[in-house]
């Protein structure tokens, strides 16, 4: 199981520089302390960890006096490479800059990550240059829409919208649609008129399901993403209702609400994963969320909703 945290006790950092330290500065032999640089502190950071409190990957953003989002000290576990965990990191990375106003990303990647940064949505600028130590160096690019534009694979929200309508006619009545996909958040709507009980508010069946569709949505959506198809059944589940649903019901989720063992599934084995949802009721946070989804390795794209 993996989740993707913001380190920020004493532990957590310590861990994180060090990892940063082991897969970035160790190998070129340069000491301790060398992975830190005088914008630390002023830099967002996020890591993956496992339920051993094992670093899985690293990434940091800083935003230039020229509010561009610059990503460094990327790094992925040798042992977990080519699972999506890079990805994730940047991803949340590029949310951030996003919601910081940042027009484009920039980084300096290293020669043999240049092909990950492209699958990214990265440009390459100019020439390899040498000036950053032994490992060759590309500076790389990418421009940022506004964040209310950005939908990530319409074709795929469209496909995962229609195969609801077709498996669970339930949601086409409820009105559920597919508000925003960015490879980071993923958000669903919900008709009120649709669903009102005789409180004027949202019936708790109806929030109930609306998040549990956004749960497995965003799962069946990062396995598009990851070309792994799979069955995805809800295997347990559990929802605090905080307050009622009066206005605009929405249920989102992100990548930092996701833990799991999604990369299993390219082993031909079955995975895991256990998503947070939250329900709001126009801003308002009214409900939260938690289930559990069993993946099953599939040979073809069909997946069977539970």
């Amino acid at each position: 199981m993996f989740r993707l945290i913001t380190p920020q006790t004493e532990d957590e950092l310590g861990r994180y520089y060090d990892f940063r330290w082991r897969m970035l500065r160790e190998p070129w032999h340069m000491p301790a302390g060398s992975e830190r640089d005088a914008y630390d502190d002023m830099s967002s950071h996020r890591m993956i960890i496992n339920d051993n409190g094992e670093t899985i990957a690293i990434g940091r953003l800083y935003m230039t006096p020229d509010n561009d989002g610059q990503i460094r000290y990327m790094a992925v576990h040798p042992n977990h490479r080519h699972q999506g965990m890079g990805a994730l990191v940047l991803m949340a990375l590029e949310s951030l800059a996003r919601q910081d106003g940042a027009k484009r990303l920039v980084c300096n990647a290293r020669e043999d990550a240049i092909p990950f940064y492209l699958r990214s949505g990265f440009a390459s600028q100019g020439e390899l240059s040498e000036e950053k130590g032994p490992v060759r160096h590309q500076q790389m690019l990418k421009h940022l829409d506004p964040l209310h534009e950005v939908v990530r694979h319409p074709d795929w929200c469209q496909e995962l919208q229609d195969l609801w309508q077709s498996q669970i006619p339930i949601s086409d009545k409820m009105g559920v649609k597919i508000s925003q996909y960015t490879g980071y958040r993923f958000e669903v709507s919900a008709l009120i008129n649709a669903n009102l009980n005789p409180n004027e508010s949202m019936f708790a069946g109806s929030i109930f399901t609306m998040a549990t569709l956004a749960g497995w949505g965003f799962v069946w959506i990062l396995l598009k993403e990851r070309k792994l198809p799979a069955d995805i059944m809800l295997v347990d589940s559990h929802i605090r209702y905080l307050s009622p649903v009066k206005e605009r019901p929405r249920a989102v989720v992100t990548v930092e609400n996701l833990r799991g063992d999604i990369a299993r599934l390219a082993s031909g084995r079955k995975g895991r994963v256990e998503v947070e949802v939250n329900v709001y009721s126009g801003e308002q946070l009214a409900s939260r969320f938690t289930g559990t989804y069993m993946l099953f390795p599939s040979q073809d794209e069909c997946d069977t909703v539970c």
